[in-house]
C-alpha cells in the first residue's frame, strides 16, 4: 500500500510539473528538460530508486510528446532530438541513483553514530550502577538503547540464565555450548555471542533483533563482560571486607569481655586474698571489703547478663509475649530496675492513657538501658527529662539529657555492640553493650531507636514504637 501510495503521488506530481510547464510557463524543451531532471531528483532522495527510475521514463515521454517535434505525437522527427533523450534519460538515472546512494551513506552515517553514542550511555551507565542486579540493569539499559525486543546472558560460571526464561529449550542449549566453544551462532531470529573478558571465556548472549550490526554486537558482548568482572571484583572486595570486619569484631568482643571480666575478677581475688592472707582487725574494713566483693560480683553478673542477652537478641533467640501496657507503668517499672537511686530528678511528661503492644519485660530492660545510660553521662545534680506522645502510626518515647552530648559522627556507632563515646571513654563504666540491647529489643518489636542532641545542650534518645503488633517472627 505504502509502494502503491508513493508511485500515485510521484506520477501527480510530474502531471502538475508537465501541465505547469505547457499550460502556465509555456517552457520551450529545454527548461522544461531541466525541471523534469529537478523532480526525477526530487523523487530520488524522497521515495527510492525504483520510483525515481519510472519517473525518468515517463518524465522522457512527457518530454518527447510536449515539447519535441512533432508536438502532441511520440514520434520524433529529428535525429538530434533522440540523442537529447538518451541524454536526458542516462542523466535522470545516473543522478538520481548518486542522489540515492548518498542518501544511504548519510543514514548509515547517521545510523553509526547514534550506535556509537548509545554505546558511550550504555558503558557510562554500567560503570555508574552499583545495584546488586548490574547484569540485569545493564541488559535492560542495552535493550532500551538499541530496540533490543529479547535479551539473555548465559553465566558460565554459575551455569544460570539472566535476562529471561521464555527462550525455547534449543536455545537455552545453544547459549551453554556457545559459551563453552566460544563460537558465535546465527539463527533466523536470533543472534548468540560468547562473552569474553580477554581471553577468559565468561558465559554467552543471546540477542532477538534484525538491525544492528556485528560489530555493535560484539561492543555489547565487550561490554556486558567488562561490567561482570567489576561486579565480581566488587563482590570479592565485599567479602574481604566483611571477613575483615568480622575479624575486627571478634577481636573486638575479646578484648571488650577481657577486659570487663578481668576488672572485677581482679578486684575480688585482691580482697578475697586480703582477707584470708592478711584479716583487717577492724570490723569497718572487713565490712569494706566485702563490700567491694559484692559490688564486683554485681558488676560481673551484669556483664555477662548482657553479653548472652545481646547474643540471644543477634541470634534472634527471644520469646516474645506481646501485650498491652501502660507507658507510664513501663516507665516507673524501667526506673525503678535502674541503678540511679535520684528518682526525684527524672521529670515525667506521660499520658497514663497511652498503651504499647509489648513484650513487657523486654521492652523494660530496653528502656532501663537507655536510662543507664543518660544516668551515666548527666551531672547528678541535673534532671532527666521523659516524655510520651503518640501520633497516628507510632508512640514516641524521648529520654533528654543534660550532659555532654554526642559527636556528631558518632550519633549510629554509639549503638554498635562495645563502642562507646570518644568524649567520654574514660569518665564512665560500662561494657559497651547496653544500647545495642535496647536497639535489639525495641527492632525486634518493629520499632526505631536513634539519637541526636539538643540545642540546649545534652543528648536526646528517641524510642518510636508502632501503634500495632509489628513485630518479627522469633523462635
Amino acid at each position: 500500500m505504502k509502494t502503491a501510495l508513493r508511485f500515485l503521488f510521484c506520477l501527480l506530481a510530474l502531471a502538475v510539473l508537465l501541465w505547469f510547464c505547457t499550460g502556465i510557463l509555456r517552457a520551450n524543451a529545454t527548461t522544461a528538460a531541466l525541471l523534469l531532471l529537478l523532480e526525477v531528483l526530487a523523487v530520488a532522495v524522497l521515495c527510492g530508486l525504483r520510483e525515481a527510475v519510472v519517473i525518468s521514463i515517463l518524465a522522457m515521454a512527457g518530454l518527447n510528446y510536449y515539447f519535441l517535434p512533432p508536438i502532441g505525437t511520440f514520434t520524433i522527427a529529428d535525429p538530434k532530438n533522440w540523442v537529447a533523450l538518451a541524454v536526458f534519460l542516462i542523466t535522470a538515472v545516473t543522478a538520481s541513483k548518486l542522489s540515492v546512494e548518498a542518501s544511504k551513506r548519510a543514514a548509515e552515517a547517521d545510523r553509526q553514530r547514534s550506535e556509537i553514542q548509545n554505546l558511550y550511555s550504555l558503558s557510562r551507565d554500567m560503570l555508574l550502577n552499583d545495584s546488586p542486579a548490574t547484569i540485569t540493569d545493564s541488559m535492560n539499559r542495552a535493550a532500551a538503547l538499541f530496540g533490543i525486543r529479547r535479551i539473555a546472558f548465559y553465566d558460565l560460571a554459575t551455569r544460570e540464565t539472566t535476562g529471561g526464561t521464555d527462550w525455547d529449550v534449543p536455545v537455552r542449549e545453544l547459549l551453554a555450548s556457545v559459551a563453552a566453544g566460544g563460537e558465535t551462532v546465527n539463527g533466523a531470529e536470533f543472534s548468540i555471542l560468547p562473552v569474553r573478558f580477554g581471553t577468559k571465556p565468561i558465559g554467552s548472549m543471546v540477542l532477538e533483533e534484525g538491525t544492528l550490526s556485528p560489530a555493535i554486537r560484539e561492543s555489547i558482548a565487550n561490554l556486558l563482560a567488562i561490567n561482570h568482572e567489576r561486579a565480581e571484583a566488587t563482590d570479592r572486595a565485599l567479602a574481604a571486607e566483611a571477613a575483615r570486619r568480622n575479624e575486627e569484631f571478634k577481636s573486638a568482643l575479646l578484648d571488650g569481655l577481657a577486659h570487663d571480666l578481668k576488672t572485677p575478677l581482679t578486684a575480688i581475688r585482691t580482697c578475697v586474698t586480703q582477707l584470708i592472707d592478711f584479716p583487717p582487725r577492724r570490723p569497718e574494713t572487713t565490712a569494706e571489703l566485702l563490700s567491694i566483693i559484692d559490688q564486683e560480683s554485681l558488676r560481673l553478673q551484669q556483664t555477662i547478663s548482657e553479653a548472652v542477652a545481646l547474643a540471644r537478641i543477634e541470634s534472634s533467640k527471644i520469646s516474645m509475649e506481646i501485650a498491652e501496657v501502660s507507658a507510664l507503668e513501663l516507665i516507673h517499672e524501667a526506673l525503678a530496675g535502674a541503678r540511679d537511686e535520684d528518682h526525684a530528678r527524672y521529670q515525667l511528661h506521660v499520658d497514663p492513657a497511652i498503651t504499647l503492644h509489648a513484650d513487657r519485660e523486654l521492652l523494660r530492660q530496653a528502656l532501663k538501658q537507655i536510662f543507664e545510660n543518660a544516668w551515666k553521662y548527666t551531672p547528678s545534680a541535673s534532671p532527666i527529662e521523659i516524655s510520651v506522645r503518640q501520633t497516628p502510626t507510632a508512640i514516641l518515647i524521648g529520654i533528654a539529657d543534660q550532659g555532654p552530648g554526642i559527636a556528631p559522627e558518632e550519633t549510629e556507632r554509639i549503638f554498635q555492640k562495645f563502642y562507646r563515646g570518644r568524649r567520654n571513654r574514660g569518665s564512665a563504666e560500662g561494657t559497651g553493650m547496653g544500647l545495642a540491647i535496647a536497639r535489639g529489643i525495641v527492632e525486634a518489636h518493629g520499632g526505631k531507636v536513634r539519637a541526636e542532641n539538643r540545642p540546649q545542650g545534652g543528648a536526646c534518645f528517641t524510642v518510636t514504637m508502632p501503634r500495632v503488633e509489628t513485630v518479627r517472627p522469633v523462635e
